[in-house]
């Protein structure tokens, strides 16, 4: 069944609609959606942020890499109940406090069969769990993709870095390409890189959205 999701104005102010979501991509009413990304340091003291390899099966942007934990937030639920999304997708349960904020994202872009339209409150996570020991939930992930901070600048430049990519308990040395990601028209990738670095060296997020 299609989760039902509550409809926003352009603002951002609720409406009071409450649509299936597949309705609301097909008319491309605007919504909410919650947005992790989690970030650490290696055993070497390097900083890396975390990327999710999105499955195969899915209905948008099969295979692409994406947020490290998103998902929609269904009709009536808060912000930070959004936090279900990271204990399904990577098994990891967080208490709302380790949260950083980045700020609220207004994002537009035409999807097969419709436009899918939200506003996506999005945080920042520090976390030292080791991307091999994540639970990852197969009907929405396929694997997990390591990138060190000092890289995510260069794909923004338009070249492709070393990765290391964990699925299954195993990891495997890649290369990520720009054209791997979701797309997106503001910059997200690397300014949530450059709120990553901030946070990691001490330091506020600053303004990021």
């Amino acid at each position: 069944m299609d989760e039902l999701i509550d409809i926003l104005d352009e603002f951002g102010h609720p409406t009071g609609e409450v649509a299936p979501k597949g309705e609301a991509h097909r008319r491309g009413l605007w919504h909410r959606g919650f947005h992790c990304w989690i970030c650490g340091t290696d055993a070497t003291g390097e900083p890396y942020l975390l990327v999710q390899r999105r499955s195969a099966t899915k209905d948008t942007w099969p295979g692409r890499l994406d947020i490290t934990a998103a998902g929609h937030l269904t009709a009536g639920e808060r912000t930070l109940d959004g936090l279900r999304e990271i204990e399904e997708e990577l098994g990891l349960r967080v208490e709302p406090e380790r949260l950083i904020p980045l700020g609220s994202r207004r994002a537009e872009q035409e999807i097969p069969g419709g436009c899918d339209r939200e506003f996506h409150d999005v945080f920042l996570l520090v976390d030292s769990t080791p991307p091999e020991r994540m639970r990852l939930q197969v009907e929405e992930v396929d694997a997990i993709i390591e990138i060190n901070l000092d890289l995510v600048e260069a794909l923004g430049n338009g070249e492709s870095v070393p990765a290391t990519e964990y699925t299954s308990g195993r990891s495997l040395a890649t290369r990520v390409y720009p054209s791997d990601f979701v797309p997106n028209s503001d910059d997200y990738l690397r300014r949530v890189a450059g709120a990553a670095r901030r946070v990691l060296a001490g330091d506020e997020p600053g303004r990021v959205f």
